[in-house]
């Protein structure tokens, strides 16, 4: 069977409680929940900025820049190297960028070969994580693997907890280690 591309340019809604407790006809307690809206299409050129910006400071919210990092250096690469992604010059690979009411809030780069899907990246705006947008777009991510009978793979680095509990959560589990990261998979039931 030939490989197809799954396209993952699409539009969502995910629900968040944020806390509020009412009471139902029936007397119980439930959440109000707010839903937000999220779209992913294709990052472009002018994009590239804000990328460089998403990974940048979801990487300092969580406290992981070096102390001896070079900000300016590490843009100059990522923003080439991103400027090559958007011109298609790594194949099977896309770099993506999420957005949340017209506005750009994150970074999503995956790619995808016959036989499993590689999630190289998701990285959202330090105000925007934590409300279930990003669970959101791995389980998507998930159907599409089902759909296509492929697993799903990545790379955790070792001093990011939060994501890895995140992956776990989500149904990952540890198929590889490497010096700096974790290998992780998912795989569509049989």
């Amino acid at each position: 069977m030939p490989f197809r591309a799954i396209p993952f340019h699409t539009v969502c809604r995910v629900r968040r409680l944020h806390g509020e407790i009412g009471e139902t006809a029936g007397g119980r307690l439930c959440n109000h929940a707010t839903v937000l809206s999220y779209h992913i299409r294709p990052a472009a050129g002018e994009d590239v900025g804000f990328l460089a910006d998403v990974v940048f400071e979801a990487t300092r919210a969580q406290g992981r820049l070096p102390y001896d990092f070079d900000e300016r250096q590490w843009r100059e690469r990522f923003c080439d190297w991103s400027m090559a992604e958007i011109r298609g010059e790594i194949p099977g690979s896309t770099t993506s960028v999420v957005e949340i009411d017209n506005e750009r809030a994150g970074r999503l780069r995956v790619t995808r070969t016959a036989d499993h899907i590689e999630l190289n990246g998701i990285q959202l705006l330090p105000e925007i994580q934590r409300r279930g947008i990003g669970t959101a777009i791995i389980e998507d991510l998930k159907s599409q693997a089902a759909a296509a009978g492929i697993p799903i793979d990545l790379g955790v680095e070792k001093d990011n907890p939060q994501a890895r509990k995140l992956y776990e959560r989500l149904g990952f589990v540890q198929a590889g280690e490497t010096e700096e990261e974790y290998r992780l998979r998912w795989s569509p039931r049989a």
